[in-house]
C-alpha cells in the first residue's frame, strides 16, 4: 500500500513581485491540492507586500543570500512541517504548472528519489554552448545522461528532501545539485517539460553567473567525489 505524502510547492524568489501573482494563480488553478511556499531572497521590489496579498505561506530575509540558500530554507521548513514531497519551480513563470503532474508521476516509481523537469530532454542538451558543456560534464561525472544542468524545476521525494534540507548547495546550485545527489546515491530521473519565456523582468542567469556556475562545477567535479557521503 503506497503512502500518501503531503506535497509542498516551493518557489524561491528575488524581485519577482510582478510575476508571482500569475505564477500562484496558475498553480492554484492547475493543482489546488498543493500547498505553496515562497521564499523571498532579499527582494527590494515590494515582494513582501505581494505575498501578503496572495495569502500563501512565505518566509524571507532582508539581504540576498542566493537561490541555493532560499531552496535549502524552504526544504527545511517543509521537512519540519511533515511534507514528504517538494516540487520546486521558479518564480518567473517559465515553468508550466501543468507539467507538475508529469514530474510527480515519475517520482511515484519506487526507485526514484528526485525528478528533473528538462527543457532539452528531447534535444541535445540545450541551444547554447556553455549549457551543453555543463550538461556534458555533469553527465560524465554522474554517469547518467543530464540534458538540462541549469533547470530549476524539480520534484523531490522523501530521501532527497531530508538530505537537501541540511545540505542543499548554496549560491547558484543547479549543476552542483546533480553531483551532490549522485555522490550520495540518490536516483535522479528526467522528464521532458515545456519551456516558456519569463513573464516579465530579466533573468538572474546572466553570462557572468553562468561562467561562475561552470567554474564551480569544475571545482566540484574534483571535490565532491572525494567527500564522504552525508547522513540525511
Amino acid at each position: 500500500m503506497k503512502v500518501v505524502r503531503r506535497i509542498l510547492t516551493l518557489i524561491p524568489a528575488h524581485n519577482e513581485a510582478a510575476n508571482l501573482p500569475a505564477v500562484v494563480a496558475e498553480l492554484r488553478h492547475r493543482r489546488a491540492d498543493l500547498e505553496i511556499l515562497v521564499v523571498d531572497d532579499g527582494s527590494t521590489d515590494g515582494t513582501t507586500d505581494v505575498l501578503e496579498r496572495l495569502g500563501v505561506r512565505w518566509l524571507g530575509w532582508s539581504r540576498r543570500r542566493g537561490v541555493g540558500s532560499a531552496v535549502r530554507a524552504g526544504l527545511r521548513y517543509g521537512s519540519r512541517l511533515g511534507f514528504g514531497v517538494v516540487v520546486r519551480l521558479d518564480a518567473d513563470g517559465q515553468h508550466d504548472a501543468a507539467d507538475i503532474e508529469r514530474l510527480l508521476a515519475r517520482l511515484a516509481d519506487d526507485d526514484v528519489d528526485a525528478v528533473l523537469g528538462s527543457r532539452y530532454a528531447d534535444q541535445d542538451a540545450g541551444p547554447r554552448f556553455l549549457k551543453r558543456a555543463l550538461a556534458s560534464v555533469v553527465s560524465a561525472v554522474t554517469r547518467r545522461r543530464v540534458t538540462d544542468a541549469t533547470s530549476g524545476f524539480w520534484a523531490l521525494g522523501p530521501r532527497a528532501v531530508a538530505l537537501l534540507a541540511r545540505h542543499h548547495p548554496r549560491g547558484y546550485p543547479e549543476p552542483e545539485l546533480h553531483l551532490f545527489l549522485s555522490r550520495n546515491g540518490l536516483n535522479v530521473e528526467e522528464v521532458p517539460v515545456g519551456s516558456r519565456a519569463r513573464l516579465s523582468g530579466r533573468s538572474s542567469l546572466t553570462a557572468t553567473r553562468l561562467f561562475a556556475a561552470a567554474a564551480r562545477v569544475l571545482l566540484a567535479v574534483i571535490i565532491v567525489p572525494l567527500r564522504a557521503r552525508v547522513d540525511s
